[in-house]
C-alpha cells in the first residue's frame, strides 16, 4: 500500500514538473508535454511534425495539421507561435507577433492561450469542449485571424481583436460577418444551403452544402493567401502576408 501511494505521489509530482509557460523565443522540443497545472491537457509538438493539444485520455482537442510537413516549432521573441517546413517556410502561425506577447499557457480550462501579460491575444478556444476538435463557441478566437485549414464550426465566433465584429456560421448555414449587438453587415447568402465552412489550405473561403458542394467561395485560391482577418474596421480580409487579396468590403 506504501508502495503504491509512492508511486501515486512521484507520478502527480511528475506531471507538476512539467507543468509550465512557454515563454516568447523558446523552442517546443519535439515528443515534449507541455502539460496544464492541474495534469488534464498537454501541447506537443510530435515528431511526425505535428503540434497538438490533448486531453488527459491521450484525445486529440486541437492540432495545427502539419503532420508529415512540421521540422520545428517557436513561440518566437517577436510572440508568434510558428510551425517551420524544410526552407524555414512557415506553415502554421498564430499571427501574433508584434503585439508584444510574451507567454504561452496550456490552461487547466483546455485552452491554449497567448497572452500579452495579462491581455489573451490568441487562443485555440478548446476550453473545457473535448469534442468541439478546437472549434468550441466560448469566446472565439480573439485577435481575429486564422490560419489556412480552419475549420468553421456552427455558432462558432471569430472575434475582431476589439471584440466589435464576428464572423459565424450560423445555425442556419448562412456564413456572416456582424456587429457585437448582432446587427448583420455582410453575408454570403448560404442560409438554408450551407452545412459548413473551411478557410482552405489553398487560401479559398468555402461554404459547402450537406453533398459537399460549394455554394459560396471567395475565390482566393492559388494566392498565396496566409491568414484571414476579422479587422477591428468591420473588413473581413484575407491576406498575402501583408497584401490583400480579397475582402468583404464593409466597415464597422
Amino acid at each position: 500500500m506504501r508502495r503504491h501511494l509512492l508511486a501515486v505521489i512521484m507520478m502527480f509530482c511528475g506531471v507538476l514538473l512539467n507543468a509550465q509557460n512557454i515563454f516568447a523565443g523558446q523552442n517546443l522540443q519535439p515528443d515534449k508535454k507541455y502539460w496544464s497545472d492541474n495534469g488534464q491537457y498537454y501541447l506537443v509538438f510530435q515528431r511526425d511534425g505535428n503540434l497538438v493539444l490533448y486531453n488527459r485520455s491521450s484525445r486529440a482537442i486541437w492540432e495545427a495539421k502539419t503532420m508529415n510537413r512540421g521540422t520545428q516549432a517557436i513561440f518566437q521573441n517577436d510572440g508568434n507561435l510558428v510551425v517551420y517546413a524544410p526552407g524555414n517556410r512557415s506553415i502554421f502561425s498564430s499571427n501574433t507577433s508584434g503585439r508584444r506577447a510574451n507567454k504561452l499557457v496550456v490552461q487547466d480550462d483546455g485552452n491554449v492561450v497567448i497572452y500579452n501579460r495579462s491581455t489573451p491575444l490568441w487562443a485555440t478556444n478548446t476550453n473545457n469542449n473535448d469534442s468541439n476538435n478546437g472549434n468550441g463557441n466560448g469566446w472565439g478566437f480573439r485577435g481575429g485571424s486564422v490560419n489556412p485549414g480552419h475549420e468553421f464550426y456552427k455558432s462558432q465566433k471569430i472575434y475582431s481583436g476589439d471584440r466589435g465584429v464576428y464572423l459565424v456560421l450560423q445555425n442556419d448555414g448562412n456564413l456572416i460577418l456582424a456587429r457585437s449587438n448582432g446587427e448583420v453587415i455582410w453575408a454570403a447568402a448560404t442560409d438554408n444551403k450551407g452545412s459548413k465552412a473551411e478557410f482552405q489550405q489553398d487560401g479559398n473561403l468555402v461554404v459547402y452544402d450537406s453533398y459537399n458542394r460549394a455554394v459560396w467561395s471567395s475565390n482566393s485560391n492559388g494566392r498565396g493567401a496566409t491568414r484571414m482577418d476579422v479587422q477591428n474596421d468591420g473588413n473581413l480580409v484575407i491576406y498575402r502576408d501583408s497584401t490583400p487579396i480579397w475582402s468583404s468590403g464593409t466597415r464597422k
